[in-house]
Formats: C-alpha cells, sequence, structure tokens
C-alpha cells in the first residue's frame, strides 16, 4: 500500500502536466482542411509580449497589415518555403497559392527570430503559424490554428506543416 501512494502521485502529476502543455492545445488543423488559397508570409514581428494569447493577438494584427511580399534577406526565406510549398501543390493539388491577403482563405506565417551562422552559411530561425482569416459575418475573429512545436530552422518548420496537412487530408 505505501509503493501505491507514490506512484499514483507520480501518475497524476504526469498528467496534469500533459494537459496544461500548450504547445498541444489547440493546434490542429481541422478548420483549414477543405480551405486551398494560402498566402505565404515572412518577416520579422516585433512582438515579444510573454502572454501567449497577447502575443499570438498582436502577431496577427501584424501579419493582417503587413506587406506579403517580402524585402530584403526575407526574400530568401520567402523563396525556400515557397519551393517547398510549390512541389506539395503540384503532387497533391489540394492547395492553391494566393497572391493578396484578400484572396486567401488562411495564411501561413514565418516569423524570423534569428539568422544563425553556421560553416558559412546562414539558416533562418523562427516560428511558423497557420492564421485562419476568420469571417466577419459569422462574428469570428481571425485565430492562430496551429504552430510550430519549437523555433525550428525555416525549411524544417514548412516540413512540419506540409506532414501535417498530409496526414490531415490523407495524403501519401
Amino acid at each position: 500500500m505505501k509503493a501505491v501512494t507514490p506512484i499514483l502521485l507520480f501518475l497524476l502529476l504526469c498528467f496534469s502536466t500533459v494537459a496544461q502543455s500548450p504547445a498541444i492545445e489547440g493546434n490542429s488543423l481541422e478548420e483549414v482542411r477543405d480551405k486551398r488559397a494560402a498566402l505565404l508570409v515572412v518577416f520579422k514581428s516585433r512582438v515579444i509580449n510573454v502572454d501567449v494569447s497577447d502575443r499570438e493577438r498582436a502577431i496577427i494584427d501584424d501579419v493582417l497589415k503587413a506587406d506579403p511580399e517580402p524585402k530584403g534577406r526575407y526574400r530568401w526565406v520567402y523563396t525556400q518555403m515557397a519551393r517547398k510549398l510549390n512541389k506539395y501543390i503540384n503532387k497533391y493539388n489540394s492547395l492553391s497559392p494566393a497572391k493578396s491577403l484578400s484572396e486567401a482563405d488562411y495564411v501561413i506565417f514565418f516569423n524570423v527570430v534569428e539568422f544563425r551562422r553556421i560553416l558559412d552559411t546562414a539558416y533562418p530561425y523562427g516560428e511558423l503559424f497557420v492564421i485562419v482569416k476568420g469571417a466577419p459575418e459569422k462574428l469570428k475573429p481571425p485565430h492562430v490554428v496551429w504552430r510550430a512545436r519549437k523555433v525550428l530552422v525555416a525549411e524544417d518548420a514548412i516540413n512540419d506543416l506540409i506532414k501535417d496537412l498530409k496526414t490531415l487530408r490523407g495524403e501519401t
């Protein structure tokens, strides 16, 4: 009986930690299952707020007001990510590129956090978000439906998103 109590406490602690994990909660692409038009946006957001909900709201505001045409060194990051998305588009035809925010059903946003130099090559690290624009007529505001689990190299982040899209849509 003495051994059962610590084991139960340990299991309770493990389950409560998993239930509180913000990376798992609300990270579903289900809302974009039938949506086709996606706009890719890449830039460095100036948002550095600690509160997750306020931070996501500020990032959404930045993205919805941003120019979708990348500038400077972000053009190179955009091109890397667009190349991966184009391969997915050409193979499965379940996604189409949007040229402007008004054409898009949702936005794929890569927030460049930093460029790391490894062996004389720059690697863009950042966070990837999928933002559904919302529907004003239904009083549904724009919101983040998916985000990368951690700060990743741009190519790894877009590969994770494509993998999740393939799983969601049953594409192999």
